[in-house]
């Protein structure tokens, strides 16, 4: 393998069957009704809860898998309250209440994935409109951890969709009602990521505690 190759990874809440199929129902719902950037299928475009998806030299892709699945050790099953319905730049997405079991682990995951990066920044946030399209929180959990929304801006989420047209997708998500007020999680997954925030290919699962 290439050591100059770097590789995003994101270390995700593996949700139960049920919320996964309650996921790409709506999904195909609403991408059947608008235009999509992409409609989650579990083949290719796989619902998840983002914790931390930074890019790695690709030589650690392994040690990724093998320090996740230590922490996944450490941890009980974890509870998932419904928050609300969002969107932003054309997503729609479940937000989930931020729980002290959930501020935990994610915290965690960073403090011992940060290191695995070697100081690596994606391209992307090395563009001049970086600070435009980034808070200066934002901007310094970039430098530091090679991703923005982690630790104090860390919101637990789930997306639906991804529509082309903002306008609708704000519309659409006053619309949408969400059937689940709570469910739990018990796996960690590790995904190879696509375009719009996507998890492409499932690199890795890890089960907490019973």
């Amino acid at each position: 393998m290439n050591s100059n190759k770097f590789i995003r990874l994101n270390t995700v809440f593996q949700p139960p069957t049920e919320i996964v199929k309650m996921a790409m129902s709506l999904s195909h719902k609403v991408g059947k009704e608008n235009e999509p950037f992409f409609i989650l299928d579990n083949i290719k475009f796989y619902p998840h809860i983002t914790i931390y998806s930074p890019e790695y030299p690709a030589l650690n892709r392994n040690v990724v898998s093998e320090v996740v699945k230590s922490i996944a050790s450490q941890f009980s099953k974890l509870p998932f309250k419904f928050k609300e319905v969002e969107s932003h730049q054309g997503f729609i997405g479940i937000n989930f209440q931020n729980t002290s079991q959930i501020k935990e682990i994610h915290e965690k995951i960073v403090e011992s994935l940060n290191p695995l990066r070697k100081g690596h920044i994606r391209s992307r946030y090395k563009q001049d409109d970086c600070q435009t399209r980034h808070s200066i929180g934002q901007q310094k959990n970039i430098k530091l951890f090679g991703y923005p929304d982690i630790l104090d801006l860390y919101q637990p989420h789930l997306t639906i969709i991804r529509l082309k047209d903002e306008n609708v997708a704000k519309r659409i998500t006053k619309e949408i009602k969400w059937k689940s007020k709570e469910f739990f999680v018990s796996k960690l997954g590790i995904y190879t990521m696509g375009e719009h925030g996507t998890c492409s290919k499932l690199v890795s699962k890890s089960s907490l505690r019973t």
